[in-house]
């Protein structure tokens, strides 16, 4: 095995593990992974929606909230239109509930049934404009409809886009368009999925309707230094930060700069917020005379409600145990003190917290399923979604995930892709979206376990017709693999649905020992939809971006890309594929190494690395799952193989113990016997079996050490 770990820098390393009291493994994989800004780690250390990015920064947002409030008022008719995929699924059913919850009453949503294709049409405006929709709400798509769009705001129909799709250099005329890859929205994060766009509309919505929204004010603390007082202001609008001050006034100073900037920063008329307002009128005093009057406000007695563990800490004592001031390199009080009252805030309203939370669950789903980065605000998405999946999930999914058997198991990214994400989708594929919808915003459960068995019903269809494509194409498939002088495969076919093209690519990928697999699908003659999949041994998405110029849009990650084009371009990108990968030496991008995480001693083989996988998950694209080595382990014993050819389960003695280890697809599996001697890949990983847990190692690649 050829293993690559990356380099470290020791003083990185060092600083992440003392400000974040992380073990030193820990840092180093962070560091090694491009952890470099403090607030970076808030990512991976921080589960709270509290620190996500606020839809309120979006312009855009505010002038949705306004048109969507005034259309539930009047009790206007209005149509979600979303994607038949489960991004679209989940985002539709997100933004349903949100708006039923808000008061809307002629609500309705479409997707794209049969075989209609992706996105606003003419025929689907024609449908809008007979039924006297007066408010179109898009979901996941949207952004590229320009004249569908204009079509409909020129017959009185207004449009507001909800999309994460890369837009084009024109924008649609909507009346407002929330899509943070829009350059200049104001947005703080780029990659999140359609669906998520859908929750945080919802969640603007909810603001809306408090006294927060539209709200200024004023966090303010002073403390004393050797002489003077430091006083620390942040403004905030929609507690979003608009303003700081910082400024350290001598006592007894009676003329000084410093006070006139103060004054002017305070003298606004907004509330100030503070912790304990008789010491911080201490402090002022002593800054400013006692002929001076603030008025403030103090929230002691809220926090201590909401937050029972805050009883009788100071600021200063809560600075040190808060994590939330480590993730800023500003004072740690003030940092704390803005962090306890936006969550004070937040916290104080159900439909910002307890109510988003149960948005959140189907925001994981969608946001896995549709191959978004693991990072920035996607991982508190997941990550939340996930615990509530796992720990109190909403009552539509309860049969859904009972019987995939996912019920008292902490639910994973991989169980998500595997077991939950394939069955929603498994309705659009089939051309009945709406099958999977109704089952995301079903409130009884006799009729959720019926619709859960008709989408287990389509999913197994589903799985029969992947079957019945593959056998359609694997000729064709086999004369591109030897045409390409087996380097990869690329078919299209019209013979090939839409949906399926990732299923086959992966299939065919498989069969052919893991080389890029292209799968293109035609639909109707007027689009290609394709798919890519491959081992990590390429870079699929790198692969694509060479033909950028053929896409309307494409993404993915290393394993796993899509992309979709105007039919025209088929021939031409096939011929120029073709071309490229002959031209290549070993496919594209193709290297024979392993990247690493770290290689682990002896000493270090406990269950803390089941912690550090936990401390990295959710795993995902630009987040790839915990890769470990090992040098000179020993099998201890091997387990018979029985029926499934297609795994290896052993034990592995590395350090004081022997650990299970499974190993999926071995190769050169009879050269593996009890006592051998082995270099060892492995992610570590929790077995769930009827309602235990243990670890195990997932092998990923193992090669037996020449001890002669």
């Amino acid at each position: 095995m050829d293993i690559k770990i990356p380099v470290s820098d020791p003083g990185k390393v060092r600083a992440l593990k003392d400000r974040f009291s992380l073990d030193l493994l820990s840092a180093t994989i962070l560091e090694r992974r491009g952890l470099e800004k403090a607030e970076d780690a808030l990512y991976y250390l921080e589960t709270d929606t509290v620190y996500q990015h606020s839809p309120l920064e979006c312009d855009d947002v505010h002038t949705a909230i306004e048109r969507i409030n005034e259309a539930i008022e009047e009790e206007e008719r209005i149509l979600i239109f979303g994607d038949r995929d489960v991004d679209g699924v989940t985002g539709s059913a997100i933004l349903y509930r949100g708006l039923k919850k808000l008061g809307a009453k002629n609500l309705s949503v479409r997707l794209p049934e049969g075989d209609e294709p992706y996105g606003l049409t003419s025929s689907l405006v024609e449908e809008i404009l007979e039924k006297e929709f007066s408010l179109l709400i898009t979901v996941d798509n949207g952004i590229s409809a320009k004249e569908e769009i204009r079509t409909l705001q020129k017959s009185g129909v207004d449009v507001i886009v909800l999309d994460h799709h890369i837009p084009p250099e024109d924008l649609p005329g909507a009346v407002a368009v929330f899509d943070p890859k829009v350059a200049g929205s104001g947005y703080g994060f780029s990659s999140l999925a359609g669906c998520a766009v859908a929750a945080k509309m919802v969640w603007a919505l909810a603001f809306s309707r408090t006294p927060l929204y539209g709200s200024e004010c004023i966090v303010l603390h002073a403390e004393p230094r050797n002489g003077s007082i430091r006083i620390n202001a942040v403004r905030l609008e929609n507690l979003i930060e608009i303003d700081r001050i910082t400024e350290e006034i001598a006592e007894g100073e009676k003329l000084s700069s410093a006070k006139d900037r103060l004054m002017e920063f305070l003298a606004v008329n907004l509330p100030i917020i503070v912790l304990d307002e008789d010491t911080e009128k201490k402090m002022l005093r002593r800054a400013f005379g006692n002929g001076v009057d603030i008025a403030l406000v103090d929230i002691r007695q809220k926090l201590e409600t909401l937050m029972p563990r805050t009883r009788n800490h100071s600021l200063f004592d809560l600075s040190v145990i808060s994590r939330a001031a480590k993730y800023s390199d500003g004072d740690k009080e003030i940092e704390t003190l803005v962090s306890l009252f936006r969550s004070i805030s937040i916290y104080s309203y159900p439909l910002l917290s307890k109510d988003y939370d149960t948005l959140m669950q189907f925001a994981a789903i969608g946001t896995i399923a549709d191959l978004m980065p693991m990072k920035d605000e996607n991982r508190l998405i997941v990550k939340r979604g996930l615990r509530l999946l796992s720990e109190k999930p909403v009552m539509c999914l309860q049969s859904l995930l009972g019987r995939q058997n996912l019920r008292g198991k902490n639910i994973n990214t991989r169980d998500i892709s595997f077991y939950v994400a394939p069955v929603i989708n498994a309705a659009g594929r089939l051309g009945h979206p709406m099958d999977a919808f109704s089952l995301l915003i079903s409130e009884d459960a006799a009729e959720a376990d019926g619709l859960t068995e008709n989408l287990l019903s389509m999913n197994r269809q589903r799985q029969a017709n992947e079957e019945n494509a593959l056998s359609l194409v694997k000729d064709k498939a086999a004369a591109s693999f030897e045409k390409l002088c087996g380097k990869a495969v690329v078919i299209e076919d019209k013979a090939i649905p839409r949906g399926l093209t990732g299923a086959i690519a992966s299939k065919l990928s498989k069969e052919y020992g893991g080389v890029p697999s292209i799968v293109m699908a035609t639909v109707e003659n007027e689009r290609i939809s394709g798919s890519v999949r491959c081992s990590d041994k390429y870079d699929a998405k790198a692969f694509l971006s060479t033909f950028s110029n053929f896409f309307d849009d494409y993404g993915g990650h290393r394993c796993a890309a899509g992309f979709s084009m105007p039919y025209e371009n088929k021939d031409n990108l096939i011929e120029m594929m073709e071309a490229v990968i002959l031209a290549m030496e070993e496919g594209f991008v193709a290297s024979s190494e392993i990247t690493v995480d770290a290689m682990i001693p002896p000493e270090y083989m406990t269950t803390g690395l089941w912690r550090l996988s936990s401390l990295l998950e959710p795993y995902g694209q630009e987040n790839e799952i915990l890769r470990l080595y090992l040098k000179d382990a020993v099998i201890t014993d091997i387990s018979p193989s029985k029926q499934d050819q297609r795994m290896m389960r052993f034990s592995l003695r590395y350090g004081t113990y022997a650990w299970p280890a499974l190993w999926w697809e071995p190769h050169d599996r009879e050269s593996f016997r009890k006592g051998s001697h082995v270099n060892v890949v492995f992610s570590p990983e929790v077995n769930y079996w009827k309602g235990s847990e243990k670890e195990q190692l997932l092998i990923v690649d193992m090669e037996v050490i020449d001890r002669d």
